[in-house]
C-alpha cells in the first residue's frame, strides 16, 4: 500500500492520466487523483472541439473502495480550454463539478453526498502517448442525513 502511495505521489501530487486511446477528435484516458476524501482512479472520455474540449469522468475512490469495502463513486463533468495548443504541447484553463456519494457508517442506511466545483490549469504534454496534469482548487460541499433535522 505504501508503495502504491508513493508512486502515485511520485509520478505528480493531483491528477495523472495516461491516455489510452488518441484520435483526432474522441479520447478516451485512463485517470488518477488524490482529493481531500480520497485517491480516485477511473477513466474520462473527451471529445475535442478545436481549442475546447468538454470531458465526462468516472471514478471510484480507491482507498474506501478497495481497502476499507465501501463503494465510493465519483462521476465529473468539465470543460478545457486550450490556449496553447500545439502538437506536442497543451496548455489551458479548465473548470470541473463533481458528484460522489458514501455510505460512511455501515450501521446506518444514509449516505453522506459530496458536490464540488473546480478551476484551474490543465497542462499536457505528448504526441501519441499523452501524459497530462491540472492543478485545481475550489468549493466542496457536503450533504448528509441528521437526525435532528
Amino acid at each position: 500500500m505504501r508503495v502504491l502511495l508513493l508512486i502515485i505521489l511520485f509520478i505528480h501530487f493531483n491528477i495523472q492520466e495516461l491516455k489510452a486511446q488518441d484520435t483526432l477528435s474522441n479520447r478516451i484516458d485512463i485517470q488518477i487523483g488524490m482529493t481531500r476524501m480520497d485517491f480516485f482512479g477511473g477513466i474520462q472520455y473527451a471529445k475535442e472541439f478545436g481549442a475546447l474540449q468538454p470531458f465526462i469522468a468516472a471514478e471510484i475512490g480507491i482507498n474506501r473502495t478497495i481497502f476499507q469495502s465501501r463503494f465510493y463513486p465519483k462521476i465529473t463533468v468539465g470543460s478545457s480550454y486550450f490556449i496553447i495548443d500545439k502538437q506536442k504541447i497543451s496548455l489551458g484553463p479548465q473548470v470541473s463539478y463533481a458528484y460522489s456519494v458514501l455510505m460512511v457508517n455501515a450501521n446506518s442506511s444514509h449516505f453522506h453526498h459530496w458536490n464540488e466545483v473546480y478551476a484551474g490549469l490543465r497542462l499536457e504534454i505528448g504526441s501519441t502517448i499523452r501524459f497530462t496534469t491540472a492543478l485545481s482548487g475550489g468549493w466542496m460541499n457536503e450533504r448528509f442525513y441528521n437526525q435532528i433535522t
